[in-house]
């Protein structure tokens, strides 16, 4: 058997009211790519903070190259070669690419701090994750979120780490960038590093992975070989103990003929432009495009949230005059963020406080908390949303990925809306946590309401919508009914390519 460089054995944590780890036992090998599978909750982020310095284990031994070590903070974990690309990014704004890369490591002349040294080599490493347009002189605040997910990429490349850990790592990239990480990964494979890949995304588990472990509260499920006899339903059982027979729920509700929103010649400098929307009562459109092409900033300024040069919003057949996110609130409208970490909630804040902040109110007399009507108020959306676990007092923060969703669409299904628009409503949340919300949908849908998805998931749009529009550079380029939904035709689109005769 091949030596490994890693073990984890019988790894325990608890927190309190919860045991993140019980028993967990998980090896590496040299040039291996081992997949860390899981529900949000499972563990797994707990199990790498472990690895890497950020949180001690309560019971358990760590082993590297056979010895065993004492990792007691995120320094001694890299000096024993171990890189962590963490899913929410370990950045300064305000310092540079380089600096970031360099931190705490800075390269030293003469006694200072050799800016001209970083930023050669930065630049250097940009280059070979193809970033050449990049400058590590940039500062970090000005780049995007798939541009600061490749920085994180490139800090973890710039330390010579002998296992790389990549959580959650395509989550915000495009595909061409998708393609570079894989293209880094098989050759740092090639070069005898081990790798833990930990992803929702199981085509990709299926096409990187050699070996596959399923964690689930806390425990191991099992841990198999990666094989051509491997599928995505083994994947899924090894998560939530049960096979998933359908991702997606059937549509029990027909979008009516009454449009219910309306947007309007929409245009923002050179972002987008001439965008026109309609939603139909009960319809679920979904909104996609490549990483770019403006989706996001096209719903933020509809809603109010960024400017607008020119463009009229209608709810009801009624202009809204006064475009803003309080107006357009009081008319029934609500928007949840891409980034729900720093735009969706407050998260050193509790579950409950998120949930009261616009739903004053509900929970108040003569503007005075009225407690027994707040406690009444978050349990009902507690229930109602099935947030695990119902620990209101809980910081936001110490919520999974895909019960913090949950909170965002529970705050705001507490205002009665009635047009819903959800920007990557799933993305960095585990299968079962996705087909929750997907039954959500669904059944807000048959309450009377409408829906606005924006997702970069091609199968996502086409399991859930029956609408979907294709945005490409600012503006919608195609449009596509249920009945014509084709995975090809809206790669195409979304490349620059009309399937539809204008």
């Amino acid at each position: 058997m091949t030596e490994n460089i890693l073990e984890m054995k019988n790894i325990s944590k608890s927190f309190p009211g919860v045991k993140a780890l019980d028993q967990v036992s998980f090896d590496l090998r040299p040039g291996e790519i081992h997949a860390l599978i899981g529900e949000n909750g499972a563990g797994k982020s707990t199990l790498i903070k472990c690895l890497g310095g950020q949180q001690m284990q309560d019971e358990g031994d760590i082993y590297i190259d056979g010895k065993k070590v004492e990792i007691t903070n995120a320094k001694v974990s890299r000096d024993y070669g171990i890189g962590i690309i963490y899913q929410e990014f370990n950045l300064v704004p305000a310092f540079t690419i380089a600096e970031n890369i360099y931190l705490g490591r800075e390269y030293k002349k003469n006694g200072m701090i050799d800016r001209a040294g970083m930023i050669r080599d930065a630049d250097e490493i940009l280059n070979s994750l193809g970033q050449e347009n990049i400058s590590a002189n940039t500062p970090v605040f000005k780049l995007s979120t798939s541009q600061q997910q490749m920085i994180e990429i490139c800090k973890a490349i710039s330390t010579n780490s002998r296992i790389v850990v990549f959580d959650e790592p395509t989550a915000v990239l495009t595909q061409k960038e998708t393609e570079l990480l894989f293209q880094i990964i098989a050759r740092l494979k090639e070069q005898g590093v081990g790798i833990i890949y930990i992803t929702h995304r199981l085509d990709e588990v299926l096409q990187l992975s050699d070996r596959i472990t399923g964690l689930r509260d806390g425990v191991v499920t099992r841990t198999i070989n990666n094989g051509p006899d491997v599928t995505k339903d083994d994947l899924v059982a090894m998560m939530v103990g049960r096979k998933l027979d359908a991702y997606y729920p059937a549509r029990t509700v027909e979008p009516s003929d009454e449009v219910i929103f309306e947007a309007r010649n929409f245009s923002y400098r050179r972002i987008f432009s001439d965008v026109n929307i309609k939603l139909h009562k009960s319809e679920i459109l979904g909104v996609c495009g490549l990483v770019g092409a403006g989706r996001t900033e096209t719903m933020k300024s509809i809603f109010g949230v960024l400017p607008h040069d020119s463009g009229e919003v209608f709810i009801d057949g009624k202009k809204v005059e006064h475009i803003s996110p309080h107006e357009l609130i009081k008319h029934g409208m609500v928007l949840l963020p891409e980034d729900r970490k720093n735009e969706g909630l407050s998260l050193m804040q509790t579950a409950a406080i998120n949930l009261c902040i616009p739903n004053f109110d509900q929970i108040s007399k003569r503007g005075l908390v009225d407690s027994r009507l707040r406690s009444k108020f978050v349990d009902k959306f507690f229930n109602l949303l099935s947030v695990r676990p119902p620990l209101p007092n809980r910081l936001a923060i110490n919520f999974s990925g895909g019960n913090q969703q949950k909170l965002i669409i529970a705050k705001w299904l507490a205002r009665n809306p009635r047009i819903l628009v959800m920007d990557e409503p799933t993305r960095g949340i585990d299968v079962n946590a996705k087909a929750e919300i997907y039954n959500i949908m669904n059944e807000l849908t048959e309450q009377g309401m409408s829906i606005i998805m924006i997702s970069s998931e091609m199968a996502e749009l086409m399991g859930v919508c029956d609408r979907i529009m294709v945005m490409y550079e600012g503006r919608f380029i195609d449009e596509f009914t249920r009945d014509e939904f084709d995975e090809q035709n809206l790669a195409r689109a979304q490349s620059g390519i009309r399937v539809h005769a204008s």
